[in-house]
């Protein structure tokens, strides 16, 4: 054809070309999940990189051992989460691998095999009957810490301590316990030790560490639940046929929720850092805030985090929002959320206690149910929340909690039972300074007594304040040197027994460093 219509050699030319572009690019593309309809809007070169960045764009959510990309090698990676040592600070973190840890069996948490039955490990409860028996009508704190050790039986760690009726127990008075309760229990049993009461010292540590563990088994379930929705939602990023991904079942969907929300948090707070970081200009007053806003990812040159500007961020949350705003829109989705996922899907929209309360009034009259009930319906959820990973649900589960706040406040219903112990005289302890002949000690830096260098971000104590600590400084800082008494020793009086407890999340024992 090129011998006889030499004029159509450009054309034959054009075509090889676009023949070529086709297989080169336009093929493989088919094969990643097409953007919404929705965001015809956006101009090309935002699409051209949403399809580039579509699997990676819900990072925050995956985990080590997730495939990033179709094909991806998770060769290496542990199964379940599991306590890693850092080489060079030696501190212990926990890693999270494709499934939650049983604390009590250290093996992969079993999910109960019918949909019924994993809609209730999604949120644990007890029959009412039973629920009456044991639930405390006028809790206090010395009513609950004995009502829980009297379900234990003897053993020599918390695993072995533990019976079926600690977990009915603490399932049935759950929304008045978790961290308030936890705290309590921590500063009462430093106060023994200051007091050198080691035995009831030892006592409340026995009790604390039984039910921080009681708490884990009871979240794990749910925790698994979520994580499971991770792998659902995260490659659907910008994909507004929610249908199509959350799942069937009541306990996908209300899983799936959550992964939606904290995705939307996460993304949100990706967008204000990276205004924060376009606006404002690196100087010297401003260092540690600039260096504290953020991932610390952002300043690591071998975090393999992506980190975009301010207005591909805002492309990426906008998406994120719209899958989260959008699950309200299919009314089988909302038909199968629980009644306070339902309540707290509406009122995270509203700005003030007030109207959080209003609407809350109006949502019992239509579900027929009392406000107690669902007061106590979030609070728990709440507490399921807390137990998640703080990154990324650190935010959602925040989130949750003052929203439980707000809708308790001024009612009565407030869990104020530990306000004396966290907040008044009955949990004080007296400190004492058992570093002050350290060259390195902090509490000098605090006390003015270490010359700052010139160059330097600041003297330590307006440094603390800049990162949000002002309160320790007001108690331990400028002025309070002499006056501090030294090396007091109560905090070791417990010696090795004393030393470790256990860790939310996986089990085994790790330095206190909650006390």
């Amino acid at each position: 054809l090129l011998i006889c219509f030499p004029k159509m050699k450009r054309v034959a030319i054009i075509a090889i070309c676009l023949t070529a572009i086709t297989h080169a690019w336009l093929l493989p593309q088919s094969r990643i999940p097409r953007l919404s309809t929705s965001l015809s809007g956006v101009s090309k070169r935002a699409r051209k990189k949403t399809v580039a960045e579509l699997q990676t764009a819900s990072a925050p959510l995956n985990r080590p051992g997730d495939a990033q990309d179709a094909g991806a090698d998770a060769g290496g990676v542990e199964e379940t989460s599991t306590i890693k040592v850092d080489s060079e600070t030696g501190l212990r973190m926990i890693e999270e691998g494709r499934a939650v840890m049983d604390p009590l069996t250290r093996q992969p948490v079993k999910l109960s095999k019918t949909p019924e039955m994993r809609l209730a490990d999604f949120s644990p409860g007890l029959p009412m009957e039973l629920r009456g028996k044991l639930r405390l009508e006028r809790p206090t704190f010395e009513s609950i810490v004995s009502g829980f050790e009297a379900t234990l039986q003897d053993g020599d760690s918390p695993q072995a301590r533990i019976t079926n009726d600690s977990i009915d127990w603490t399932l049935a008075n759950l929304d008045n316990l978790s961290y308030p309760f936890r705290q309590a229990l921590t500063r009462m049993k430093m106060k023994a030790q200051s007091e050198a009461k080691l035995d009831e010292a030892r006592r409340l540590k026995a009790v604390r560490d039984a039910y921080l563990l009681t708490e884990n088994v009871i979240t794990c379930k749910f925790r698994q639940l979520v994580l499971e929705a991770e792998q659902r939602v995260g490659p659907n990023f910008s994909n507004l046929d929610i249908p199509s991904y959350v799942g069937r079942h009541p306990y996908e969907i209300n899983a799936s929720w959550v992964v939606l929300q904290a995705m939307r948090m996460t993304w949100e707070k990706k967008l204000r850092d990276a205004q924060f970081y376009e606006t404002t200009p690196r100087e010297k007053s401003r260092t540690t805030t600039w260096l504290s806003s953020g991932d610390p990812g952002r300043f690591d040159t071998d975090s393999k985090k992506k980190f975009y500007g301010a207005e591909d961020t805002a492309r990426m949350t906008g998406w994120a929002q719209k899958m989260a705003t959008s699950i309200a829109d299919f009314e089988e989705l909302q038909g199968k959320l629980l009644p306070e996922i339902r309540f707290i899907s509406t009122a995270i929209g509203l700005e003030t206690g007030t109207e959080i309360r209003k609407y809350a009034y109006d949502f019992v009259d239509k579900e027929g149910l009392t406000m107690e009930a669902l007061s106590e319906g979030v609070k728990r959820f709440a507490i399921l929340c807390d137990n998640m990973q703080p990154d990324p649900y650190g935010p959602f589960s925040r989130l949750i909690a003052e929203l439980s706040s707000a809708l308790d406040s001024g009612s009565g219903r407030e869990v104020t039972l530990y306000d004396r112990i966290l907040y008044g005289p009955e949990g004080a302890f007296e400190t004492y300074d058992f570093e002050a002949e350290s060259e390195f000690s902090m509490l000098r830096f605090l006390d003015n007594e270490v010359d700052v260098k010139e160059g330097g971000v600041g003297p330590l104590d307006e440094v603390m304040r800049q990162f949000g600590f002002g309160a320790v400084v007001d108690a331990v800082g400028k002025g309070k040197g002499n006056d501090r008494k030294k090396d007091l020793g109560w905090l070791d009086a417990l010696g090795e027994d004393g030393v470790g407890k256990l860790e939310r999340g996986v089990g085994g024992y790790v330095e206190d460093g909650e006390e």
